[in-house]
């Protein structure tokens, strides 16, 4: 049932690929996550991104996500510092033991003046019990990186990232943590 669900939602991410404004790319020794980021556009609010990824460990251990964030720079004050909020829906089979959940967070991104293509990232995403279900009840994703921007079309990464749920019958599920090395390519 689980691999069906990954099944159509590389599917449903493959099909948005024609209109993807990005593709991004990190592996490590025993993990691959891959993402499409399609842009919504730019309003009063920021600029807002659309994004669909697969997490891949083991057939053990996968996480598919959905997700939209609204990002823009902080202003005058805070120059080369930006900030993001987002939503995004998961599922994920780890160890066995299927959960989904709706995680709410946020990013921050500061590049030093005056070159803005090398960039420091931290994110952090929640979910509480009231919206985490299946075998689960919380999930927690933490993340941060290294980024420099090669040409305008490609940047270069390193990373860390962690995720993490909670179960009730079994300790806590570390579905993937480590360092990685990625790439992302907009178009």
């Amino acid at each position: 049932m689980f691999l069906r669900r990954i099944f159509a939602f590389s599917l449903l991410t493959a099909s948005t690929a024609a209109m993807a404004d990005a593709v991004d790319v990190n592996l490590r020794d025993n993990s691959a996550q891959l993402q499409y980021i399609a842009s919504m556009g730019r309003d009063t609010l920021g600029k807002a991104d659309m994004h669909a990824g697969i997490v891949y460990v083991d057939k053990n251990n996968l996480l598919g996500d959905l997700g939209i964030t609204v990002r823009d720079e902080v202003g005058r004050n805070a120059p080369g510092l930006s900030v993001g909020v987002g939503i995004k829906g998961l599922t994920a089979k780890a160890k066995s033991n299927h959960a989904s959940a709706l995680a709410l967070g946020g990013m921050v991104r500061y590049s030093p003046l005056p070159d803005r293509r090398f960039g420091i990232i931290a994110q952090l995403y929640y979910s509480p019990n009231i919206v985490t279900f299946g075998d689960a009840d919380r999930y927690t994703e933490t993340g941060a990186r290294l980024e420099y921007e090669i040409i305008p079309q490609a940047a270069v990464y390193l990373g860390y990232r962690r995720i993490n749920f909670g179960f009730e019958s079994i300790s806590d599920v570390i579905l993937e943590e480590g360092a990685h090395l990625g790439v992302r390519i907009m178009f």
